[in-house]
């Protein structure tokens, strides 16, 4: 897997950041409270895409020791300040605006792809400046056709769940007219009761969106190229977007990603919570802002992310979970021993032990959930210790399962126990293709395995749900089949007792 490494040093509000992003197909987000520095990373970040961007940094967010780093496999950029500005020092005079040669940043990381920053950012503004020249040129019908049916479409579709909401949508015929005119790309117009609307006089979700849809048009349907990299950089869609849209511009992106046969890298910066709740928690990182140091938790989950934006309240009783399997067994404890009965009850996966201590803290403190509502979290059982050492938390209603994570209950019963019988009962239930004995044996002999120590499972349990996957079992059905063999191969009734004395 590639992977952007970036490092920002005294830019706007954030003095450090390092992280390392991957570059591998699918959806991601940035969340955190305002002012964390999303938008400043998602800006830092479209330099790779577009090295104007930097233009956007003003004298008063950058100084004399700030810089920006970008790394992609073997090629680095280093931008630096000069003259109130950050520049590669690198720069091309191939580009041809108006038969003369100009000058621009060069960036070596530099990939195809395409940033919309907030709603005063991004490509959508590019040719705002000549836009009202062209709208006063008594010619100007003459160089516009219909929209590809492909734009038109999706438009309608995201934002009015309508494909025929904008049959009239029209554009400049062709890259060289438009040159011609002075623009850097080819805006859009609508016709709405015998007037035309230029793009940039629609509103901040109708411009953005069809930016981002004839990007998609041009780079990804109209010519697919097998293997080639595209990065979407998309600020705060939720300033643009209503509820329903976001939802359903999720979902066209989502069949992108598994029609398409190139690959695209899709990261949002986002307080949406219908949008964070459609993505994986391994593709989203929380970001927190300590006096300029940032610090970013990945994987994070969906409820912890907007934990100070969205806590559902319908219910008696919240249950903080750590993962999905820890969720599949309180719901199964919870279920065979009737304990939602005349209850409510709602189980959150919300992240590792100390996400969830310091959620229980806060919910708590805040009053959150309202009056008469009850907080329990259930840790994994190896995290009992660590919970320990926070006194702090003592008072906060609390359990831990009858195992440690399902990485480490997988590596120690497979590979440091070798308990047979659990490895014959689970290789018959779920490996037909491929036995588990020899993808142990691959694991063991890997000289990546033994170079490191695996303590967390982690490199076993992917080894695991990529054969699973071949085999056609999803890692979710995994985990809800696994519950039930660990509940019938586990002592799991003190645990069982535990619940019941919390819930009641």
């Amino acid at each position: 897997m590639d992977y952007i490494d970036i490092e920002i040093n005294n830019v706007k509000n954030i003095r450090q950041m390092k992280a390392s992003l991957p570059l591998s197909r699918g959806l991601y987000a940035f969340a955190g409270e305002n002012g964390c520095g999303k938008s400043t990373i998602m800006l830092a970040l479209s330099l790779i895409v577009k090295t104007s961007s930097s233009h956007m940094l003003k004298p008063y967010d950058i100084s004399t020791d700030s810089n920006i780093k970008l790394q992609i496999g073997e090629k680095g950029d280093l931008w630096y300040y000069k003259n109130q500005k950050l520049t590669t020092g690198k720069f091309s005079t191939r580009r041809m605006i108006n038969g003369q040669r100009h000058s621009s940043l060069v960036a070596s990381t530099h990939m195809d792809g395409f940033y919309e920053g907030s709603i005063f950012y991004g490509c959508r503004f590019d040719d705002y400046s000549v836009i009202d020249q062209f709208m006063n040129d008594p010619n100007m019908n003459s160089v516009l056709v219909n929209a590809d049916g492909f734009v038109k479409e999706t438009l309608g579709l995201i934002l009015h769940n309508d494909k025929e909401y904008y049959s009239n949508l029209q554009k400049i015929q062709s890259r060289s007219i438009a040159i011609e005119k002075g623009f850097k790309g080819i805006p859009y117009f609508n016709q709405i009761n015998g007037n035309i609307i230029s793009q940039f006089r629609m509103s901040s979700g109708e411009s953005m969106l069809i930016s981002l849809i004839d990007f998609i048009n041009n780079l990804v349907i109209k010519n697919p190229r097998k293997s080639h990299d595209i990065l979407f950089l998309i600020d705060e869609v939720e300033l643009a977007l209503h509820p329903a849209a976001i939802d359903r511009l999720v979902l066209f992106l989502q069949n992108l990603l598994s029609e398409s046969t190139a690959n695209l890298i899709i990261y949002f910066s986002t307080h949406s919570s219908e949008l964070i709740h459609r993505i994986s928690p391994k593709n989203i990182f929380y970001i927190e802002n300590n006096s300029g140091t940032v610090e970013i938790t990945n994987p994070c989950y969906p409820n912890y992310a907007v934990r100070n934006l969205y806590i559902p309240n319908g219910f008696d009783f919240l249950l903080l979970v750590e993962d999905e399997l820890a969720k599949c067994l309180v719901e199964k404890v919870i279920r065979e021993h009737n304990l939602s009965k005349s209850k409510l009850c709602c189980i959150l996966p919300s992240g590792g032990w100390s996400q969830m201590l310091k959620l229980h803290h806060d919910m708590v403190t805040y009053n959150t959930l309202g009056v008469g509502k009850h907080i329990v979290s259930t840790f994994d059982g190896d995290a009992q210790a660590e919970v320990a050492k926070h006194q702090k938390y003592n008072a906060l209603p609390k359990t831990f399962l009858p195992i440690p994570s399902i990485e480490k209950y997988l590596r120690k019963k497979c590979i440091l126990d070798r308990d047979q019988i659990f490895i014959k009962q689970i290789n018959d239930k779920y490996f037909g293709i491929r036995s588990l004995k020899d993808i142990i044996s691959d694991y063991n002999n890997d000289p990546r395995t033994k170079k490191g120590l695996d303590n967390d499972g982690k490199a076993f349990y992917k080894v695991v749900i990529s054969n699973l996957e071949k085999a056609g079992i999803s890692e979710r059905s995994f985990i809800t089949y696994l519950c039930d063999d660990i509940c019938g191969y586990e002592d799991i009734s003190k645990f069982e007792e535990s619940i019941k004395k919390l819930l009641n």
